[in-house]
């Protein structure tokens, strides 16, 4: 199988120095908002599809890292002008044809002498080509025109999109022109989908037969020796392709079943695609219409590469934890040491918040609603600060599920708070300080004794005759919980969680915090 190892980038977008490593076949790229999943995205194609070969130059400008920018702004000269650099390792077979076109050293910044498969795109300024501009240079000024864009594979011969290595599809649901899209989506499958001698055929009996229809039009001459015709150069056979359904072109299908079908298309391994790129598939599909998308690329995903760029928490956990490439300030991190039981359950839990929990600075851990309404106000009250505004995600995880997140949490080095009951268990106590003692970024708190066995009770301990007379009752009733009478308030707060936290969060009261709590407010905050 071919497919793409890994990408490195130098001064491109959003980077100064990126590498990734990809899986053989799923791979889900996350992150926040600029992380930069558009860019790797960018990065692959710039390199395999020659993006920006006939772009006017001035494209430079949004392509060149701001970082790289700035150090020649500061310090101007041809020297630290910046540069764009980017390599693309391939896997590939080498009996396949042409293989050995892509074959040689790499370099950039990695300082590999070794060889490999792939492909380099270069974009730097031409010192011969812009003879003269010394002066302009020292002058702060990006000499744009004078940039020279190249590509050649790792055998240092220019590469050429005829000799491609592998049949590469990007299908990307963000851009609102839809025309290129479509355009470049039936263009590249016709490409994949037959072979050389297929595709001439079709091409000039298209082309043939286009002028033939037009002279059966049967126009009147202009005069004795000039009449229409048509210029067949004009009329491309790639660019007037569809793609119909049922008679139905593709594109008038409405964008949400847009994607859906491209999906279905691009993985029929009849198609011949060996690398599929998405970005954001999650784009105008109904909850139901994405689920039946990730039940197809989980089917298929054993016969091609798929690169998955997404904002959605079920594409993430669904395609599994151990495919993620979450991207942060400091690189790319792969989850595939996930253990696999931890990675399944998030498979089949589809309300978690598993991407909630990457995509935070930190985490309080919870255990139902009732802790998920009143921590945040109690985290207010104490700080003085909102969560929002100190980064923090309160997630209820439902019971003893934290330790699912936690598993997730140390492949990460995320700094989590769990706050959860003892249920009058000793041994979870102790459990929980041992736990604590192990582990620097993850802590566990609870209360101190079997008699703060739970949140409710440990709140009604702290503030007794504020709730007795806050929280109505009837006169007799029995508010027993699980056939325990723990007297009509705490047993009516016990019975009627979410209604109680409720009533105090919006009360304008100010709660006495038990000390568990605060532990782990202080401790996150540390």
């Amino acid at each position: 199988m071919n497919y793409i190892k890994s990408l490195h980038i130098e001064g491109f977008r959003k980077f100064t120095s990126l590498d990734v490593e990809f899986n053989e076949h799923m791979n889900i790229l996350v992150g926040e908002n600029e992380a930069g999943k558009s860019t790797i995205l960018d990065a692959i194609k710039t390199v395999l599809n020659q993006q920006y070969r006939n772009a006017d130059k001035s494209v430079l400008r949004d392509l060149f890292n701001t970082k790289m920018v700035a150090a020649f702004k500061a310090e101007p000269s041809v020297r630290t002008l910046p540069r764009i650099y980017i390599e693309v390792e391939l896997a590939l077979d080498s009996q396949q044809k042409n293989a050995s076109y892509f074959f040689g050293e790499i370099y950039g910044q990695r300082k590999q002498q070794v060889e490999k498969f792939g492909i380099r795109f270069e974009c730097k300024y031409d010192e011969e080509l812009g003879t003269g501009m010394e002066q302009s240079i020292q002058e702060g000024k990006i000499p744009y025109e004078y940039y020279t864009l190249t590509w050649t594979t790792f055998a240092n011969r220019p590469y050429q999109m005829i000799k491609r290595p592998l049949n590469f599809l990007a299908i990307d649901t963000t851009s609102s022109a839809s025309a290129p899209s479509f355009n470049y989506f039936n263009r590249t499958l016709f490409t994949s989908r037959y072979d050389d001698a297929t595709k001439a055929k079709a091409k000039n009996e298209f082309r043939d037969k286009l002028i033939e229809a037009f002279d059966n039009l049967g126009l009147p001459a202009l005069s004795e020796n000039q009449k229409f015709g048509v210029d067949s150069k004009k009329v491309v056979l790639e660019t007037v392709l569809s793609i119909y359904e049922d008679s139905i072109a593709l594109e008038n299908r409405g964008s949400g079943m847009e994607s859906l079908i491209k999906t279905q298309i691009a993985l029929d391994r009849s198609n011949g695609l060996d690398v599929i790129l998405m970005e954001e598939p999650e784009n105008h599909l109904s909850f139901s219409t994405l689920r039946k998308m990730l039940q197809q690329i989980s089917d298929q995903q054993e016969n091609s590469q798929i690169i998955v760029a997404t904002h959605n928490n079920m594409i993430a956990s669904r395609l599994n934890l151990n495919n993620v490439l979450w991207i942060t300030e400091n690189g790319v991190k792969s989850l595939n040491g996930v253990k696999s039981d931890v990675a399944e359950f998030f498979v089949r839990a589809d309300d978690n918040a598993f991407l909630q929990l990457l995509l935070s600075k930190k985490v309080i851990l919870v255990e139902g609603a009732t802790e998920f309404l009143l921590l945040p106000m109690f985290y207010k009250q104490i700080t003085d600060h909102t969560i929002e505004e100190d980064g923090i995600s309160v997630i209820s995880c439902d019971g003893i599920s934290y330790k699912r997140y936690l598993e997730i949490a140390k492949a990460t080095d995320k700094r989590i708070a769990v706050v959860t009951d003892n249920d009058e268990n000793s041994d979870r106590i102790a459990k929980a300080a041992s736990f604590n003692q192990a582990n620097d970024l993850q802590h566990i708190f609870m209360g101190a004794t079997v008699d703060e066995w739970t949140w409710e009770a440990c709140i009604y301990k702290e503030n007794k005759d504020t709730l007795d007379g806050m929280i109505d009752v009837q006169a007799g009733a029995a508010y027993k919980f699980h056939d325990k009478d723990y007297g009509a308030v705490l047993g009516k707060m016990l019975n009627h969680k979410v209604d109680v936290a409720y009533q105090m969060l919006t009360s304008g009261k100010t709660f006495a915090v038990p000390q568990y709590v605060k532990d782990a407010i202080g401790w996150l905050r540390e």
